[in-house]
């Protein structure tokens, strides 16, 4: 996926392949968001994309990048909890 295809999605208010959230504060539906993309009910057979740091209307929420939060988002991806029940 290109930065044009990133783009249009994250200013297409309707689609279903696209979940905004301003921060990471809740982990369990970051989780849920990445298990529902994995699992690609809907068939798109597409990527599905979870913007962080972004509000609902496709602004910015000024969330501050930095090592903690690249250290939290990595170490989501690695612990194996992605899909908790």
């Amino acid at each position: 996926m290109n930065d044009q295809e990133l783009e249009i999605l994250l200013n297409n208010m309707e689609s279903d392949r696209v979940e905004r959230k301003t921060s990471i504060s809740d982990r369990g539906k970051l989780c849920e968001v990445i298990c529902a993309f994995a699992n690609d009910l809907p068939n798109h057979q597409k990527s599905g994309v979870l913007f962080i740091g972004v509000n609902d209307n496709g602004t910015c929420a000024n969330l501050t990048i930095d090592d903690k939060l690249l250290l939290t988002l990595s170490g989501m991806r690695d612990d194996g909890n992605i899909c908790l029940s």
